[in-house]
């Protein structure tokens, strides 16, 4: 008998990975594998409101993967994935991102094309695998691409993104510019949260060289209520680069109608940022005009400088 399958995305999930753990789970359940959707951590608002919006319940919480079978979505890297997923067995990989590090002991799936969401890709593979999006999936794939693209207003966008989305508002019955604002509303509410919250909610690690070095992103209509935190948000952030002993540690804090960053920065390495970022640090603080995109704007210049 065949061991079952986790689909699983990464630490400090977003809309989009906890969304195509639960698409891509009832493709390979279409298709008659045993596999379980499942997350590597809490829900934020967005997410939440996603889930009871389109009535699906929330992944399986996977806390240990240790001799696991696992099915990564919306990452590849190790900084990045489920506890004890070193000790696992992952024989697929979906993703959208940078490859990372993650090794295998045998051939496998690999699938990461350069689109604005994991959701998109899911899409295609679900027409390949001419399985139908009923309009729950559609709905759940339009809240990851439209989350993730910031509803197609990302520097991330392609035309196949924009593309996918029409189908998927049609399949839905929503109109998507409507329903995108609904969910820029919702990614607002993490600045509702504590500082600590605020820092990790949206976070992932990478290794650039010898360099360990933490990027999170605040995702806001109002960027205020966050940047009047700033003296608790940067004790928050001195707490976690001496926890985990990161070399840096940068929190975007995106303004979304404005399509524009603050940077705030912790650790050392404040020359470096200055160099990729073609930027100033004042006070700790760098302004990034027309910086949306974390994975396409801040990652690549940052693991070119380091």
């Amino acid at each position: 008998m065949s061991q079952t399958k986790y689909v699983i995305g990464h630490q400090q999930p977003d809309t989009d990975t906890i969304i195509s753990a639960l698409a891509c789970a009832r493709l390979k359940q279409a298709q008659g594998e045993d596999v379980i959707a499942a997350r590597a951590g809490e829900l934020n608002p967005e997410t939440q409101f996603v889930l009871e919006r389109w009535d699906v319940e929330e992944p399986t919480l996977l806390e240990d993967a240790t001799d696991e079978q696992l099915i990564l979505v919306d990452h590849n890297e190790h900084s990045q994935t489920v506890e004890g997923a070193r000790e696992a067995d992952v024989v697929e990989i979906i993703d959208h991102h940078r490859i990372g590090d993650v090794e295998t002991s045998n051939p496998i799936r690999f699938r990461n094309e350069p689109v604005g969401s994991t959701a998109t890709i899911l899409t295609g593979l679900y027409d390949e695998a001419d399985v139908e999006i009923d309009e729950q999936t559609a709905g759940l794939l339009l809240s990851g691409l439209l989350s993730d693209t910031v509803v197609l207003r990302s520097p991330t966008t392609t035309e196949t993104d924009e593309v996918v989305a029409e189908r998927l508002a049609e399949i839905a019955g929503v109109d998507y510019e409507e329903y995108g604002k609904e969910l820029l509303k919702q990614k607002s509410k993490l600045g509702e949260k504590e500082p600590r919250e605020m820092v990790l909610g949206d976070f992932k690690e990478f290794e650039f060289g010898s360099y360990d070095v933490g990027i999170g992103q605040i995702e806001t209509v109002e960027p205020a209520p966050v940047l009047e935190q700033r003296d608790a948000v940067l004790e928050a952030m001195d707490e976690v680069v001496a926890e985990r002993e990161y070399d840096l540690l940068v929190l975007l804090v995106t303004d979304l109608l404005e399509e524009e960053s603050t940077a705030l920065i912790a650790g050392d390495h404040t020359d470096t940022v200055e160099a990729a970022l073609d930027t100033t640090v004042e006070d700790r603080e760098a302004f990034l005009p027309g910086v949306m995109s974390r994975k396409k704007q801040v990652v690549p210049p940052l693991e070119d400088a380091f």
